[in-house]
């Protein structure tokens, strides 16, 4: 297997992509993706899937957790190509379409500003700009789904509404696996300082930095031993272990 992909759970596979994760989700039925990284990002994702063993043929779907270009990535080309759904929850599917306000990358540059004083900060800024961040690629056709919906995808991820990084922002527990992909609701790496462990992304990167905190209390009681956030390592423990980690680092 490539290192660009690695086996973190039950048919369930990471592909870090330059300070972000997608995540490829297989069962006996096919291959789903969540997230799809970077809108440079199609020949990683071909190499990915060829890794695991699998074909664009098995490919059934791109599940998103937000509409941000880090996550939205290439889906709009899976969709074309591979004649698959690209699904994203209802209050979310006007970002992914490009059509919500504030949906533009170039909103967020404002709140940004103040943090490029740091190395790590430019630096990031500059790779996400290398790889499209700034020119994404909007998804035409979005099939929406609802909180606390079980998705007809390979995995069944079930979804988990942890709006404030974005309206419609969601995480999907796979309850059967163990497996919490928290999407940027919760990570362990902040992506413009570096620091690690549990975490809540700066709020200059977040459209309702209360709701983000809120959002956390989603998360607390669902029952997994392995999260896989939007950015950084997977993180072995409870989701409520890893709650209680972000709101103390968020102190």
């Amino acid at each position: 297997m490539s290192a660009a992909v690695e086996q973190v759970g039950p048919g369930v596979y990471r592909r870090p992509d330059g300070l972000v994760n997608s995540y490829l989700v297989t069962d006996d039925d096919g291959l789903t993706i969540i997230d799809t990284g970077w809108p440079r990002s199609w020949s990683r994702v071909e190499q990915a899937i060829a890794a695991i063993g699998r074909s664009l043929n098995d490919l059934r779907a791109v599940v998103l957790t937000h509409g941000h270009p880090d996550h939205l990535g290439v889906a709009e080309k899976a969709r074309q190509r591979c004649r698959v759904p690209v699904r994203a929850h209802r209050d979310e599917v006007e970002r992914v379409r490009g059509k919500a306000k504030g949906a533009s990358p170039f909103a967020l540059v404002p709140g940004l500003l103040p943090h490029l004083w740091r190395p790590s900060a430019t630096a990031f800024v500059l790779h996400a700009t290398r790889n499209g961040f700034m020119t994404p690629t909007w998804v035409r056709e979005v099939s929406p789904f609802d909180d606390g919906e079980e998705l007809a995808v390979p995995g069944k991820p079930r979804a988990v509404l942890t709006p404030g990084h974005t309206e419609g922002h969601t995480a999907f527990h796979l309850p059967d696996r163990g497996v919490l992909l928290s999407g940027d609701a919760l990570v362990t790496l902040d992506v413009l300082s570096r620091e690690k462990g549990p975490r809540l992304l700066p709020d200059a990167l977040t459209s309702d930095p209360a709701g983000a905190r809120a959002s956390l209390q989603r998360l607390e009681p669902l029952e997994a031993d392995l999260v896989l956030p939007g950015h950084g390592e997977p993180w072995s423990g409870t989701p409520a272990d890893a709650v209680a980690q972000a709101r103390a680092a968020d102190r």
